[in-house]
């Protein structure tokens, strides 16, 4: 930034040259005159000075009798004095440069840190609608309004920081635990079955318990009841309503059902590519596509690569080259022997098993069974689990 408002105002490279160059150094600095890139050369120094300073540095050249002489001329002024007969160029140098200023009020680049619980989509979406998106006017943003939204939204944000800086929005956020479900014991509910099942565990810490080991249960069936006799004895003895509570664990049955291809496809790449490339423009929402000759091929993989240009990195633009890279393959078919069809389906059940089945499910016992039929091996799988079942209800009282 430095850099580019030295060249806004304009600057001039001298040479200096005589017996007291450090002394002219010293009075420069004394009167206050802005010198960079200093530079020591055979017959003294050269410098970076503001056209305002190397009228004062003038004074300090005279005293210590030095001689100066300009080597560049760099800078708008300069620029505007060379081109200033030419109208329409500088005509569209000013708007080129009215132009980036305009852009540079609005935000084009948002990015999210420390978010594991809370998904990227989710912040975007409620960002958005606290007027947060790609292409919004920072001046009409808060960055403290926008952190305690954050907060007060999510739960599992515990922190949320917003810096916008030039045209880059970025946020850091700090998840915490998630909170702890308080149990209101006042409330009377009965605990039902929320699968079916074989029971083979049940720990009651309150009620009255409908069900022993190794009953089956459906899916709603009553295992402890929240409403208890006040003396079982008693005939017509009034009824007290509780919060049950119970564990009650069962086994359940599983059945997964799989097909593994002995005939299948291997991609052979021939070295074949070819790109295409394109502008998008963020504020209209529109791809430019530049020339290219286009893709041709039948079978081939597609690689896209998006790259932001920008004025430094504070200041992404609403430019984005879009490439995207065709590979050319060629399929070739091949074919599974038994046992290898075997082993590929007892690694995709246990794939599944981790992605479908929860870690607080017990997994007994699994029993495979395989059959092959039109080029293909039908897999299917029991999975015996043990897994608690029991849920609270609550009780309508009369």
């Amino acid at each position: 930034m430095v850099q580019l408002w030295q060249f806004t105002k304009g600057y001039v490279r001298i040479a200096v040259a005589g017996f007291s160059a450090e002394r002219f150094l010293n009075m420069a600095a004394y009167r206050g005159i802005y010198l960079w890139n200093v530079e020591r050369t055979e017959k003294g120094i050269e410098l970076n000075v503001s056209i305002r300073g190397y009228k004062m540095l003038r004074g300090c050249a005279k005293k210590t009798k030095c001689r100066m002489k300009i080597v560049t001329k760099s800078g708008v002024p300069f620029l505007m004095h060379r081109y200033r007969k030419r109208k329409i160029l500088m005509g569209g140098v000013i708007f080129f440069v009215l132009g980036l200023f305009a852009l540079s009020s609005f935000v084009w680049r948002i990015e999210i840190e420390g978010n594991s619980v809370v998904t990227h989509d989710s912040i975007m979406e409620f960002l958005a609608g606290e007027g947060l998106r790609t292409g919004a006017f920072k001046f009409s943003l808060s960055d403290r309004k926008l952190q305690n939204a954050l907060v007060n939204n999510f739960t599992q944000i515990s922190f949320a920081d917003v810096h916008t800086r030039g045209t880059r929005t970025k946020i850091l956020v700090a998840e915490g635990l998630e909170p702890q479900e308080i149990l209101d014991r006042k409330t009377p509910v009965h605990v039902i079955a929320s699968k079916e099942g074989l029971i083979t565990g049940i720990v009651t810490g309150a009620g009255a318990p409908f069900v022993r080991v190794n009953d089956v249960v459906r899916e709603g069936d009553m295992l402890v009841s929240g409403i208890l006799e006040l003396d079982p004895n008693m005939p017509d003895s009034p009824l007290v309503y509780v919060h049950a509570y119970a564990e009650v664990w069962a086994r359940r049955y599983h059945t997964l059902e799989i097909t593994v291809p002995l005939t299948y496809d291997i991609k052979v790449f021939t070295g074949r590519t070819k790109n295409t490339r394109a502008v998008q423009l963020l504020f209209a929402n529109k791809r430019i596509f530049l020339p290219s000759s286009g893709n041709s091929f039948d079978s081939y993989d597609r690689i896209t690569t998006h790259q932001q240009i920008g004025a430094g990195g504070n200041y992404p633009l609403p430019f984005v080259f879009v490439t995207e890279r065709y590979m050319e393959f060629v399929p070739q078919p091949r074919t599974r022997t038994l046992e290898e069809a075997k082993i590929l389906a007892e690694q995709m059940v246990t794939s599944r098993i981790i992605r479908e089945f929860d870690f607080a499910i017990d997994i007994i016992d699994r029993q495979t069974t395989f059959s092959e039929a039109d080029d293909a091996l039908h897999v299917k799988t029991l999975i015996v689990t043990n897994e608690r079942i029991d849920r609270q209800v609550p009780i309508t009282v009369p």
